[in-house]
């Protein structure tokens, strides 16, 4: 269901096995969202009436059918989510696979269907050894897993055993890496905006800075240009030192740890909405305390619920409370953030807030690498 037709059969299909009350079924949970986002719509209450009294009529699946894609043309937000879902019919995201073969000069990179393979010296470095290039291999069969390969000159290889000789493994890890970049660049894998090797050295963590200017905490939050089709800005932004009525304080006893906040509303009118908060941080020790201590404000309320998401920054969790909120819980570095949904079926609306936690711990990395956030919102996590 990679078109917008294909989802909005998908969701229709759906629909229908909901008014004809078939038990079960692919993607019922993710229909009720749907239906009672329709019923906010005079069109969509329209649609679902006349599919309900006759699932069979032709005319109203061909309405149900317009009115379903209306209101994924006008949301386009809530259609990124669907495409989330059993509806949308996403397929695993590809996994990198790192391996030696049998040839101590080969290193396979292996991403999905694709492999990168890396060789060092020997007979086969090609006819212009001083060239790195990426190729096919010929070897593998039509229609199956195409290898690159990245070859590299006898002296070059040389050299990178001398430097191993002289500083250890880590400088030919730190080759090997660019290398690596550089072949996942020609399979065409978008390795985003953020640099992977520091720029003072071979240091692949990544160094946090603190942000203490309410002012660049505010940059971190997005805007509506940074945000997907539909969504609205719910009143201006808000921004402080230290803790407030937006943020408050997470570190009791060290409460001059917590440097500054800042908070903003989005909604998908009238319904959901999505407030996105980011405190920073005198450390990550500090930032991951705060972390816990927000976990346990959640839990203590009764009705929280943990629910599973998928991985975002250096630590995350979510939380869901009833059928119509839930919260996710990130921290970058020294910056905690999280972000609050409110609307129609929260626990299976939440794995639609993954792409807008990655959003927001982008552009948190973004601020405290020392640069402008300018991150933008991915349906995937790419």
């Amino acid at each position: 269901m990679g078109d917008g037709r294909g989802l909005v059969a998908g969701v229709v299909g759906a629909l229908v096995r909901l008014a004809r009350g078939t038990p079960g079924g692919r993607g019922r949970a993710v229909a009720e969202v749907v239906r009672a986002r329709l019923r906010l719509l005079p069109e969509g209450a329209r649609a679902l009436s006349a599919i309900e009294a006759d699932p069979d009529d032709p005319a109203a699946r061909a309405g149900l059918a317009a009115a379903v894609a209306r209101l994924l043309a006008t949301d386009q937000g809530f259609a990124q989510y669907l495409t989330t879902t059993d509806l949308g019919g996403t397929a695993d995201p590809n996994t990198v696979q790192l391996r030696t073969d049998a040839s101590p000069s080969t290193v396979q990179l292996r991403t999905g269907p694709s492999t990168v393979q890396l060789r060092t010296g020997g007979p086969d470095a090609g006819p212009d050894p001083r060239t790195v290039r990426p190729g096919v291999d010929p070897d593998a069969p039509a229609g199956g897993p195409s290898t690159v390969q990245l070859r590299v000159d006898p002296a070059a290889a040389g050299a990178a055993r001398a430097l191993a000789a002289r500083r250890s493994n880590a400088a030919v890890l730190t080759v090997l890496a660019l290398v690596l970049i550089a072949a996942l660049v020609a399979l065409g894998i978008n390795l985003g905006s953020r640099p992977l090797l520091q720029p003072n050295g071979p240091d692949f963590a990544h160094a946090a800075r603190t942000i203490r200017d309410p002012a660049r905490v505010q940059g971190v939050l997005p805007d509506a240009a940074a945000m997907p089709g539909g969504w609205q800005q719910q009143g201006a932004p808000r921004s402080g030192t230290g803790s407030g009525p937006g943020a408050p304080c997470l570190l009791p006893g060290a409460c001059d740890q917590q440097l500054a906040y800042a908070t903003v509303s989005f909604s998908a009118a009238p319904l959901p909405s999505v407030q996105f908060t980011v405190v920073t941080f005198g450390s990550a020790e500090a930032a991951d305390r705060a972390f816990d201590t927000r976990l346990d404000l959640l839990d203590a309320r009764g009705d929280a619920a943990p629910a599973a998401v998928q991985a975002v920054g250096d630590r995350s969790a979510a939380r869901t409370r009833g059928d119509s909120t839930a919260e996710t819980v990130v921290r970058v570095g020294s910056t905690l953030l999280y972000l609050h949904y409110a609307g129609p079926g929260a626990a299976v609306a939440l794995p639609g807030l993954t792409p807008f936690a990655r959003l927001l711990a982008e552009r948190a990395r973004q601020a405290e690498d020392g640069r402008t956030p300018d991150a933008v919102f991915h349906a995937t996590g790419g």
